[in-house]
């Protein structure tokens, strides 16, 4: 059913019903299988980051690896946990960002594409302000290291 489906979406893409491909919800295997089998790559792949799956990186590095662009979702609701650290709210207050504002420009920085969902046009105008800062390697690296809590 899954090679029927990405026939399918080829099939539209060729018709140009479509501009790019992309898929959700994947595991590394199945996109190395996609990967050898298909014959339009997909663009994106879209994935739940979350810190107890060391923030999906064997597939972030597998779609860096491969040039595909990788959208993460559920970096907020997924990982409310880790979100009230205090090394989380530090990095944030110093500065003078929100904790989602933080995950966000990790993601970014990391270079993935970070995914929101709101309909509240305030919190989609939080959650761009992430431009006007980075993080240090050292902070990076604190995120990085938060992976493996549950």
């Amino acid at each position: 059913a899954d090679w029927e489906t990405w026939r399918a979406m080829e099939d539209a893409a060729d018709a140009g019903l479509v501009g790019l491909l992309g898929i959700s919800n994947v595991a590394v295997d199945q996109l190395k299988a996609l990967l050898c089998g298909a014959r339009i790559r997909p663009t994106f792949v879209q994935n739940r980051c979350l810190v107890r799956a060391s923030w999906d990186h064997e597939m972030h590095t597998l779609c860096q690896k491969e040039n595909i662009i990788y959208q993460a979702f559920s970096l907020l609701s997924g990982n409310r946990q880790a979100l009230l650290k205090s090394c989380v709210t530090q990095i944030a207050h110093h500065y003078n960002k929100t904790v989602p504002q933080v995950i966000y420009r990790f993601a970014f920085e990391l270079g993935m594409l970070p995914l929101t969902g709101t309909t509240d046009v305030a919190h989609m105008r939080d959650s761009l302000d992430i431009f006007d800062f980075t993080l240090t390697h050292d902070e990076i690296e604190t995120l990085l290291a938060l992976r493996g809590l549950r």
